[in-house]
């Protein structure tokens, strides 16, 4: 079978990961980064190697990581499969995959999921009264970015203001950030879910920080999860519209369960390393399943 891989980023530990797997069950598979490719218009035909002139004896087209030029990317699902070749996009192309954490809340919030207070405002003179109204220490975090880049946690009306003349200074508009609840929690779980398979593991912080990311430096350890976490996290997957992705959930000392977001675009780095098991054959056969 031949197999392209999609995305708008390099390669990565994910990606090189499936490009290996699947050439270790005997398949021919490449990864062609969109983001490295310039726009080209030539005889009214569009062209942008290693995608327009892709082989048409392709079997797959795995669509992964898409970060930026969505709506240039939609257009590709459609053209690859005009052309008669399957494609994977996470079902990317009905939802306009982004990361965007106020789109998530808003699907999670309308289907009465548990989930942390939260305000999304466009003024930073709102701040305050928000912050105040959620009750301190108060989570700051961008609504486009993943794996806990640029989350911060504030004790205090002082931090805030403090964060606000820096943000203002970096020339970041208030609609970049997130205001959320602190939930103190007991368990910070990452429930990895490819199709019907379900993992999950528990994250521990690194001393001196309460992000609890694998990509940060955080640690991990397997867990089987109760069928109550099992069953929220499928249904919050499922509520956002993918049939991949992270689920992750805070568990309060008193057992009270919070999803804190759905990530579109989990790694597999932390859980593999945890599990032994191969995340990312799982990972591939199940976009060759599902490949329309």
């Amino acid at each position: 079978m031949k197999i392209v891989l999609l995305s708008t980023i390099g390669p990565n530990f994910k990606i090189d990961r499936v490009v290996s797997e699947a050439k270790a069950q005997g398949h021919v598979c490449s990864h062609v980064s969109i983001g490295d490719i310039d726009l080209q218009i030539k005889d009214n035909q569009l062209v942008l190697p290693g995608i327009t002139d892709i082989d048409p004896d392709t079997d797959v087209v795995i669509f992964h990581s898409i970060f930026s030029s969505v709506k240039n990317t939609i257009s590709l699902v459609k053209y690859f499969r005009n052309r008669g070749i399957k494609v994977f996009d996470n079902n990317y192309s009905n939802i306009f995959y982004s990361i965007n954490k106020v789109a998530d809340l808003t699907k999670l919030s309308l289907e009465n999921f548990p989930l942390p207070d939260s305000f999304h405002t466009r003024s930073y003179d709102d701040f305050p009264s928000l912050c105040a109204k959620i009750g301190y220490p108060i989570i700051i975090k961008p609504i486009k970015t993943g794996k806990g880049r640029g989350i911060e946690k504030l004790e205090d009306p002082k931090q805030l203001s403090e964060f606000i003349k820096k943000a203002n200074d970096e020339e970041r508009p208030a609609g970049y950030y997130l205001i959320q609840e602190f939930i103190p929690y007991e368990k910070d779980l990452r429930v990895l879910i490819i199709g019907d398979h379900v993992y999950a593991m528990r994250r521990f912080p690194k001393e001196g920080d309460f992000r609890a990311n694998f990509s940060l430096g955080g640690t991990v350890e397997i867990i089987t999860p109760d069928e109550e976490t099992k069953a929220l996290a499928m249904k919050a997957l499922h509520c956002i519209g993918l049939s991949i992705g992270g689920v992750d959930v805070l568990i309060t000392p008193e057992g009270k369960r919070y999803i804190l977001e759905v990530n579109h675009n989990p790694g597999i780095e932390g859980i593999e390393s945890a599990t032994g098991e191969n995340i990312a054959r799982t990972y591939l056969e199940h976009a060759i399943k599902e490949a329309r």
